[in-house]
């Protein structure tokens, strides 16, 4: 018999003391049937793009496809590219690409961690709630925080996430999940009831802070039901080329970053066709790795600092043409492939690349690197908005605009003033 350790068990389902979704912030009922877009993916490399090679020069519908973009030309119509879009306040360095879906720093927000919550974890407890996983977060360079405002992991290994989606555990597996749910929630039970003991000799102030406590304690149950409730449900039955290559024995699929990211892309894709989930996040890694690609000759941190040479701005341009040529495959497969009601994936499925490094050469959060397309959104189109003092336009007036055409009844998130409704929808 299969053993499991409970703590890799606990892990494994993500489950984790955190603050529960409140009922007076859902204003919309989840997942309505109105909503223009049913999906939300996000995808972050995690160094941003060269600016130089990013932002066309001219506004509006002819403006000249800029080098790195040249990739995605056929899926021109679209995309709406922004520039001076950033999120005010947020500073420079490394630590603002983890900014990219909320817009604040874990230094400004240390007795409001919630307000570390993400976009697309937002999206997971209003439109994922119908799926076996409410958000699915892949790649190494994460950018999704918890409620409680935690950093939440990804699985960058095209073999595990397959595995995930798509192996059904063996029975003697599942009846020990079970197990482990019932000792679980009777764990929580004793948790609660020694938590109101305590709260009797507290005073004011550390009553609100077990309040909260009790509140996440709440949301780990819901966790642990939510889990309870999929055990008998049977996983898609999908073929495993995706990961293994064609019906030819000789195929073989290099699962290797960055060539596994044809594979990860389209493991999105059957995700989101199979109804697997409806929220995808996935981030390329920063790092200093060496990417194996003829003409790359020093690490991508490297040549992120390119400090404007020619020779490394070259090499640079090869792994970010890259980047955008693979995210342009991942377009088309979700042009062809159909929903459930017979239109095409990108019709119903909002898309959304950039990343909270405006430019890695000077570690910049400034005039960040943002596309946006799918999900009946407004495209073929180049905007520029102004610059006052130091910061753009909130970045997060574009993800109000997202949050409304996915269905939720709400206009303001993070530091948002407005939405960009006039210009997509």
């Amino acid at each position: 018999m299969i053993k499991l350790d409970r703590r890799n068990f606990l892990r494994r389902l993500g489950v984790s003391i955190a603050l529960p979704a409140f009922d007076s912030l859902h204003a919309a009922n989840e997942n309505k049937s109105s909503a223009n877009a049913k999906r939300f993916v996000c995808v972050s490399p995690n160094y941003g793009m060269n600016p130089a090679g990013f932002f066309p020069t001219t506004t509006g519908a002819d403006y000249e496809t800029p080098t790195l973009l040249k990739p995605l030309e056929s899926h021109r119509a679209d995309l709406t590219i922004f520039t001076n879009l950033d999120h005010p306040g947020v500073g420079g360095g490394h630590g603002c690409s983890t900014t990219f879906l909320n817009g604040v720093e874990m230094k400004d927000v240390k007795d409001q961690p919630q307000r570390l919550h993400t976009l697309d974890q937002l999206l997971g407890e209003r439109i994922g709630q119908t799926t076996r996983f409410p958000s699915l977060l892949l790649g190494n360079g994460g950018v999704s925080w918890s409620r409680a405002g935690i950093k939440l992991p990804t699985d960058s290994d095209p073999a595990r996430v397959f595995a995930k989606l798509f192996l059904n555990e063996s029975p003697q597996l599942m009846q020990q999940t079970r197990q482990f749910l019932d000792e679980d929630a009777s764990i929580l039970d004793v948790v609660r009831q020694d938590a109101k003991r305590l709260n009797e000799r507290l005073a004011q102030a550390d009553k609100d802070k077990l309040d909260q406590f009790l509140t996440a304690i709440r949301e780990v149950e819901r966790k642990l039901k939510r889990q309870a409730e999929w055990i008998d449900i049977a996983k898609p039955k999908v073929s495993d080329k995706v990961i293994r290559g064609g019906d030819d024995d000789d195929t073989i699929v290099d699962l290797e970053y960055p060539y596994n990211t044809s594979v990860m892309y389209d493991l999105m894709v059957i995700a989101l066709q199979t109804k697997s989930t409806n929220v995808i996040c996935y981030g390329h890694p920063g790092g200093n790795r060496l990417f194996p690609f003829d003409g790359i000759s020093l690490g991508y941190h490297s040549l992120t600092h390119h400090g404007k040479r020619p020779d490394l701005l070259k090499e640079l341009t090869i792994i970010e043409t890259f980047y955008a040529a693979q995210f342009s495959r991942f377009l088309t497969k979700l042009k062809e492939t159909p929903d459930s009601n017979g239109q095409s994936l990108l019709e119903s499925t909002v898309v959304l690349f950039g990343s909270g490094m405006g430019n890695a050469s000077s570690h910049s959060s400034r005039n960040l690197p943002i596309m946006v397309g799918g999900g009946g959104l407004r495209g073929g189109n180049h905007h520029r908005f102004e610059r006052h003092g130091r910061d753009g336009r909130a970045l997060s007036d574009l993800f109000v605009t997202i949050l409304q055409q996915l269905g939720l009844e709400q206009d303001a998130f993070s530091t948002s003033t407005s939405n960009l409704n006039h210009l997509l929808t």
